[in-house]
């Protein structure tokens, strides 16, 4: 397993170990050196004549620091292990282990006594779960940062205790508008906030047509912030109806919402091109697709869906897959740029877990890093963690993404690839881009 951290913000690995020193240190005596040096004589009645002569250098003096002999550090996880996120909690999980055997490999390597240790636990991916499991990881182990949760939803149940602690979050995944707040406690890293995508959607739509818009969403702060957000740009530009069509965020049958939807683009489509967009999570997203196998319930043939919905569970059952490849389905997903970083976290990932990482599973991985750089700067506590997580977090290279955050302490840097299910609906091709230098979509010819 390779056990370099290939960070671009080397110098504040280099700083923050120094600043942890484990031994008494004692500093070396510079030796005094002679030097000539020019001196200014004044003579009456003339100009100043220079003469000189050797002075002698200022002389430091020892000087010894003692710093503590050893250290234990704890990350929390909060994270959904059950339920329809279940699946992608426990790939970031797996993700923080490595990155914290990894860290304390390189702090052994440097002969630092400090290590780092995680204790997790189960959001089950709803508000209440999230502010139950993240109470516990702080009170049971004191962790001053706690990665995760996952969802906007689960972030914000937690966030009242985070902020009223001094309790860092340190969300990989979130993306919701509502968790776009100013001087908390609260920084979403990788993935960035809904503006972008919305913006990214409206660009989709115009390059294909849209008259109309059928929205399926999840009735939650993720869903309900894109909806909006979607909603004004696509008016903005010039388009027509949004017709939104929510769902509960623990449904476990869609039927009714699959039938609503179908009927509003039926009354939508004589007015002009009308398309399905599904702000879903993945299982809900499987459950509608399963109820609503006719291509004509999902409009004239456009299918769109937001960034987890590129996942090729989507394609498992073959019928299903046929339908998504018919309708050329659509998801708007984070694209980093592949960097020297990204090879060797995935081959660590395989070696430790034999298995390539999931969706994402490497913003949880980088999000760690930047987490025990920054508790290695500052200290493990809180307040002082939340002041200098940003220079971190700005100086930060990930295994995919350039991390740097905007006064929200949310991801400012967006880039996002568009991908379409391929014809025989066996995976998924790039198809366009989206970036936030232009704020514009381009599709491939």
């Amino acid at each position: 397993m390779k056990r370099k951290l290939y960070l671009a913000g080397a110098a504040i690995l280099a700083f923050v170990l120094a600043a942890c020193q484990t031994q008494t240190v004692t500093v070396t005596q510079v030796v005094t050196q002679q030097v000539p040096v020019t001196v200014i004589v004044t003579q009456a009645g003339g100009p100043p004549a220079a003469t000189s002569a050797v002075q002698p250098t200022a002389v430091p003096q020892p000087q010894t620091t003692t710093a503590p002999t050893s250290a234990e550090y704890t990350l929390g996880v909060v994270l959904p292990f059950t339920g329809d996120l279940g699946k992608y909690g426990l790939g970031f999980k797996e993700g923080v282990e490595l990155a914290v055997e990894q860290m304390n490999a390189q702090l052994a390597a440097a002969g630092r006594k400090i290590t780092f240790k995680t204790v997790s636990q189960d959001t089950t991916g709803t508000p209440d779960g999230a502010a139950k499991a993240f109470q516990t990881v702080v009170q049971s182990s004191g962790a001053q940062v706690v990665i995760g949760p996952l969802t906007t939803a689960e972030v914000l149940g937690a966030k009242q205790y985070a902020d009223q602690n001094h309790i860092v979050i340190v969300a990989p995944a979130s993306t919701g508008m509502s968790g776009a707040l100013p001087n908390d406690f609260i920084f979403r890293l990788f993935d960035p906030p809904d503006a972008f995508a919305g913006q990214a959607f409206v660009g989709i739509a115009g390059a294909r047509g849209y008259k109309n818009i059928v929205m399926l969403y999840v009735d939650d702060p993720f869903g309900n912030g894109l909806v909006k957000v979607f909603s004004d740009g696509f008016k903005a530009a010039g388009g027509g109806e949004v017709s939104p069509v929510p769902y509960a965020s623990n449904a476990t049958d869609l039927s009714s919402e699959v039938t609503k939807v179908s009927a509003e683009i039926a009354r939508l489509s004589g007015s002009g091109k009308t398309a399905f967009f599904c702000v879903c999570f993945l299982g809900a997203a499987q459950k509608v697709f399963a109820a609503g196998r006719d291509r004509r319930q999902h409009g004239q043939g456009r299918l769109d869906g937001v960034e987890n919905l590129r996942d090729k569970g989507m394609l498992q059952d073959k019928t299903q897959a046929k339908l998504l490849a018919d309708t050329h389905f659509t998801a708007v997903s984070f694209v980093g740029t592949q960097n020297p970083n990204s090879k060797p976290f995935a081959d660590a990932y395989q070696t430790k877990f034999g298995h390539a990482p999931g969706p994402f599973t490497n913003y949880a991985y980088d999000a760690a890093n930047v987490a025990m750089l920054t508790i290695l700067l500052a200290g493990n506590d809180g307040a002082a963690v939340q002041k200098a997580l940003p220079f971190v977090a700005d100086h930060y290279i990930g295994t995919e993404v350039q991390s740097f955050l905007d006064p929200n302490g949310d991801q400012a840097i967006a880039s996002y690839g568009i991908y379409q299910v391929l014809a025989d609906g066996s995976d998924f091709s790039l198809i366009g881009t989206y970036t936030s230098t232009t704020g514009k979509v381009t599709l491939n010819p």
